[in-house]
């Protein structure tokens, strides 16, 4: 009786902690479909499923130790599949290991049942991980596909140790060329199995490379709510992500000069601003009778969850609290940010505090009239770098969010 308890302990641990066993239950989208609250964009779908020798490795989930990285990513695709909703989508699944890739389901209507036992069937991951020839071949699958399409890769992004067999610049080829064919009727998403930063890195590159897409974890997308927002963007289109972040801000352009001054017009950009250089922006096709100046501080002024100003930022502001003495007239709009971590309702209080925080220092230490200081808060809106993580508070992305801009309106 002892054993028989035992075992069946053993076994129900094991079931949950591979989070199977019926424990997702998938959100209903049908209703929003109905009502038009989700539209449908997307036409087709195909997802590139790794089944490399990497991915036999062990997830390194925490509490689980168990479930290879191929298992997760089997658990995950189906969750997505199951989260669609009655929708007409033509469908494909292709697998890509060692230098092969085979389609095994599609490209045709997606019938759910069948499809996850297309799923259920990829076992044996062994290989290089050749995601460059699946990038390729899913751009031939789509030649007949009519309307918009959606490529969704669903990999550890990793080589196996100690072996180049990923070939980054070949898979950046790859994905380059599928998006000059497809241009804006293709989004990519990247759904990362695992924690390596190789991995999140490369998945990143890819979507950088397509005219819309993102990468995501797939731990984000466990529960029945994440996975659905995630399909939701996937069925409706969106995956405008990258696009923001590559955007320049609306009607400007930046300048660089050693010695901030108020420039007297609208100058050529640069690509880069060197660390010790301060960068000065004006606003394009600025009123006639007014001209707009942005200045831009250096990107991280505060620290996560904060809106008091650093002493680095004091410094900076110090060195620049001079150009608005210099130009009296100026009325100085302060602009606030946050990183993408938190609710959007949070990030917008946060960013208001931390727009606050910079008008009070201009007045206290600068002397500088009140009636001359307006401010306003963006919260994560008009990042100035895209968070594809945004659970990474110490990101690089992150820490560009943080902070606060000048808009000076000069009479």
């Amino acid at each position: 009786m002892r054993r028989i308890s035992y075992g069946l302990i053993y076994l129900l641990t094991f079931c949950i902690l591979l989070a199977g066993c019926a424990s997702f239950r998938s959100a209903d989208l049908n209703p929003q479909i109905k009502s038009g609250q989700l539209v449908q964009k997307m036409d087709n779908l195909i997802v590139l499923f790794d089944k490399s020798a990497s991915m036999g490795e062990l997830h390194g989930k925490p509490m689980v130790n168990e479930a290879t990285r191929l298992i997760h990513a089997k658990e995950t695709t189906k969750n997505m599949i199951a989260t669609i909703p009655e929708i007409k989508l033509n469908a494909g699944l292709r697998t890509f290991w060692a230098e092969e890739t085979a389609l095994i389901y599609g490209m045709k209507s997606l019938v759910k049942e069948d499809y996850t036992g297309a799923i259920n069937s990829i076992e044996s991951p062994y290989g290089g991980t050749d995601i460059g020839t699946a990038i390729t071949a899913a751009g031939n699958d789509l030649k007949s596909a009519d309307g918009s399409s959606a490529i969704v890769i669903v990999s550890d992004f990793s080589d196996l140790p100690g072996i180049d067999d990923l070939r980054p610049a070949i898979v950046l080829d790859a994905i380059t060329k599928v998006n000059e064919e497809y241009g804006d009727k293709l989004c990519v998403y990247a759904i990362q199995v695992g924690y390596s930063r190789d991995g999140k890195e490369l998945s990143e590159q890819i979507v950088q490379k397509v005219m819309g897409g993102y990468t995501v974890n797939a731990d984000t997308l466990a529960t029945p709510a994440a996975m659905a927002a995630f399909v939701e963007k996937v069925i409706s289109g969106d995956c405008s992500h990258y696009q923001q972040m590559f955007a320049k801000p609306e009607e400007t352009v930046a300048i660089v000069a050693a010695d901030p001054k108020v420039e007297e017009k609208v100058a050529a950009a640069v690509s880069e601003t060197k660390p010790e250089e301060k960068t000065v922006a004006a606003v394009s096709e600025p009123k006639a009778e007014e001209k707009v100046i942005v200045l831009v501080f250096e990107d991280v002024h505060f620290d996560f969850d904060k809106s008091t100003l650093r002493p680095e930022a004091q410094t900076i502001l110090k060195r620049n609290i001079q150009i608005l003495k210099d130009n009296p007239k100026a009325k100085v709009r302060i602009a606030g940010y946050a990183s993408a971590s938190g609710t959007d309702a949070y990030n917008q209080k946060l960013s208001e505090r931390r727009a606050k925080a910079v008008q009070e220092y201009l007045m206290n230490e600068g002397t500088i009239a009140q009636d001359r200081l307006s401010t306003i808060g963006y919260g994560e809106t008009k990042p100035a770098m895209y968070e594809a993580e945004p659970k990474e508070i110490r990101s690089k992305a992150a820490k560009a969010n943080m902070r606060v801009v000048f808009e000076i309106l000069v009479q």
